[in-house]
């Protein structure tokens, strides 16, 4: 056990632990996903609560069983006290169990021609609860089939359930499977729409829903779904009146519903219907039935104006599910006197920090004015991201279309891209703030549900129809960063799975003239190696990691990306700062976890040097432009605007990777000019929205902020090893508060 954990270890009985936001109401639940130091995983209470522990990830080389995190899970007595701690005691376990079963509730009544449909039946004491996946295709609901439900663990506090089906679009009828054989119309053909329901049931009564619909593939390479739009069924003992007030429109606008004994928090679910937009709820036999929204709706922009004259790539009210689209249902419910709703909880800072949450050692976050930037680009995020509706929790690549283009029906182009909603948890971490943090929890599931393609496992080209994919789009830090958080396999499934289809998506094209921002898929796959400590990903990243700089070109640039011929291969001729950025990004992850890799370490350095080469005065700001040449040279035809451009442009360009690469640079080759480079360029910086610059800014700053100052946490207390340049002044993040710091003081001895 080193030093840092030590030391960590003694401060947990007086860790305190904060609400997110200022909502008082009664909860039922409290949940904390508290970053576990590199030691053996531990049972805590919350407040002295009965809690459900569930360890989540690995730490890579230490021994098994030392979690990344430790999510925690308690009766919250319906309060909601704004501070809570842990405790090494409980209360008793609730003596009431909650219990899950599969239900059948209808048969094919043929003996050669079997089917069956199920549902999730949940109980605690007399009172229950059922749940069934389905979708709505005309003015028929149609139940998931052959299902399954399996026990992922059971403790005193919880019961975890998974449960699964596959639901028709069309039923085939006995007729058509007497006269089965290759003429069968639904023989490799893809017309079914996949249901899972993950649910955590909590001994005083509560349970956690993810229920996931999910149109993905097995015998075929998968297929849109005409005239459908997902629900869930839910079969209560309420009365015929309390159901029938509640059918008609789901506008959004009802957060909680109580049918019969049983109470509903529908927030999270309710944020995808609108009153423009609305679902519905009604009944089918002797379920409720809630159809979330409208229709699956996903809006492109600039491309598919060109290409079908209509923004949408597909619009609600064509009850079209895509090849490979996906939503997720988060919703609680209580059995019990506890309330439905759950408060969430948090560590300080200074705890992330250690626990190595905002970089790969443990370093104490650090403030300075620095800060300013951080905190713009996150309410930049609040601000732009979608709010309400299918397409609730996309960020747009930019904020200024829709006040400038009417055929934008006032929407941005969307953005698409994982790491931003990284940076946004990142920045909700280290500060508490929970519009952060719930923008970064939204923004995580429209990502894995509607940007990835399920079918192919891999992320769309953003704003793009729907046959484009993109490699440089597979970035899945924010869907394993919510999976932190909520212990929702599907999320930790989805990382992986479109982290390794990127992998193999390059090595189909490997060796290729260029690589540029199609190496991004190796800083997730260096993200999935700290947090499962799986030599899986290691070497998958070690790999990519190697084959971008096989790629560098001589003079140490980066071309745009690689693959393909015609316009694919065009971009390869393309030398931009920022592609030589996203080029080397999972790189610098890479040896800040294995510094003896002198390939590595070399085409980093040749890259800086590029770099410092290429700066020029910009109206007294010496800093970069956004495209530098092409093929060498400073001449660039740009097909879009059918006219030439001289190389690099006029305008500044700055983005803050820039600081990470060049103070890594500063620190490692002890050469402070590189730091010099980017704090000038970003002091002269023009401030402006865009996802990928937010995204550096969020990611990158606070990384910066730590390893210049080096602050750790000692039996001594608080020691800095600062670098000898960078901001003269700062505040560290400590267990006692704000802690300030002077460059000189330091230095002075």
């Amino acid at each position: 056990m080193n030093s840092t954990t030590q030391t960590l270890l003694k401060h947990l009985p007086e860790l305190p632990l904060s609400r997110l936001g200022n909502d008082e109401s009664p909860a039922g639940l409290w949940i904390a996903s508290l970053p576990w130091p590199r030691t053996q995983g531990q049972s805590y209470s919350l407040n002295s609560q009965s809690t459900y522990n569930q360890p989540l990830g690995q730490w890579a080389k230490e021994a098994e069983g030392t979690p990344r995190r430790l999510l925690m899970i308690a009766d919250g007595g319906n309060s909601a006290p704004e501070t809570i701690g842990l405790s090494q005691t409980a209360q008793p376990a609730f003596a009431e169990k909650m219990s899950a079963e599969m239900e059948l509730f209808e048969r094919s009544p043929y003996e050669e021609y079997i089917w069956e449909r199920h549902r999730l039946r949940l109980r605690y004491g007399s009172k229950s609860v059922a749940l069934a996946m389905g979708l709505r295709t005309g003015d028929e609901v149609h139940w998931w089939e052959a299902c399954r439900l399996i026990v992922r663990e059971e403790t005193e506090q919880c019961l975890v359930v998974e449960m699964g089906g596959a639901i028709p679009l069309e039923v085939m009828t006995i007729e058509e499977f007497r006269a089965s054989g290759y003429t069968n119309r639904f023989l490799h053909r893809h017309h079914w729409l996949n249901g899972q329901i993950y649910a955590r049931l909590h001994a005083n009564g509560v349970c956690e829903v993810f229920a996931h619909h999910i149109n993905s593939k097995f015998f075929d390479d998968g297929a849109d779904l005409a005239n459908a739009v997902p629900v869930i069924g839910i079969q209560t003992e309420a009365g015929i009146e309390e159901i029938t007030d509640l059918c008609g429109d789901w506008d959004g606008s009802q957060n909680e519903i109580t049918l019969g004994q049983v109470r509903f928090d529908m927030t999270e679910t309710a944020r995808l219907a609108t009153p423009q937009q609305p679902g519905k709820i009604s009944t089918e036999g002797d379920f409720v039935v809630l159809q979330p929204y409208l229709g699956f709706e996903i809006f492109g922009g600039a491309c598919p104006i060109n290409l079908t004259g209509d923004p949408f790539v597909v619009r609600a009210e064509q009850q079209l599910i895509p090849r490979g689209g996906a939503r997720t249902l988060r919703f609680s419910l209580s059995f019990s006197d506890r309330s439905p709703r759950i408060a969430r909880y948090q560590a300080p800072a200074w705890w992330y920090g250690l626990c190595e949450e905002f970089v790969p050692e443990p370093l104490l976050p650090v403030s300075n004015a620095y800060d300013e930037t951080t905190e713009q680009c996150s309410r930049w995020i609040v601000d732009n991201i979608v709010k309400g509706g299918f397409e609730d929790g996309s960020i747009p690549r930019n904020a200024s279309q829709k006040n400038g283009n009417a055929a934008f029906c006032g929407r941005d182009e969307p953005g698409w891209e994982g790491e931003i909603g990284y940076g946004e948890f990142m920045y909700a971490w280290r500060t508490g703030d929970e519009e952060a943090y719930q923008a970064a929890m939204r923004s995580a599931y429209y990502i894995t549900d509607v940007s990835v393609d399920h079918a192919v496992k891999a992320v769309r080209m953003h704003g793009f129809l729907l046959y484009g994919f993109s490699v440089p789009m597979n970035r899945m830090q924010v869907t394993l960063a919510a999976y932190l958080e909520t212990g929702d396999p599907y999320l930790l499934e989805t990382a992986q799975a479109v982290t390794t289809t990127a992998y193999w998506t390059h090595k189909n094209s490997w060796p290729r003239m260029a690589v540029g921002r199609d190496a991004c898929f190796v800083r997730s796959a260096v993200l999935l190696y700290r947090y499962l400590g799986s030599d899986f990903y290691r070497e998958m990243a070690r790999d990519g990691a190697h084959d971008s700089i096989a790629a560098q070109r001589e003079n140490g640039s980066f071309g745009d990306q690689g693959g393909g011929t015609g316009i694919h291969q065009w971009a390869a001729y393309i030398t931009k700062p920022w592609m030589g950025l996203l080029a080397t990004g999972g790189v610098l992850d890479y040896l800040e976890l294995f510094p003896d890799e002198p390939i590595l370490l070399e085409g980093i350095r040749k890259f800086a040097d590029w770099l410092m080469e290429e700066r020029f005065d910009h109206d007294g700001v010496v800093t970069w432009s956004y495209q530098h040449d092409f093929n060498g040279g400073r001449r660039h035809f740009q097909p879009s605007l059918g006219q030439d451009q001289i190389l690099p442009g006029a305008a500044k360009w700055h983005q803050d990777s820039l600081g990470r690469l060049l103070t890594y640079c500063a620190l490692r080759f002890e050469q402070p000019e590189y730091f010099e480079a980017w704090a000038q360029s970003y002091e002269g910086r023009n401030m402006s929205g865009g996802d990928h610059g937010v995204s550096a800014s969020l990611q990158f700053i606070p990384w910066v902020q730590a390893k210049l100052w080096q602050a750790t946490l000692t039996e001594e207390g608080i020691e800095t090893d600062p670098a000898p340049f960078g901001e003269e002044t700062a505040s560290i993040f400590t267990p006692e508060g704000l802690q300030p710091v002077e460059l000189a003081a330091v230095f002075a001895g």
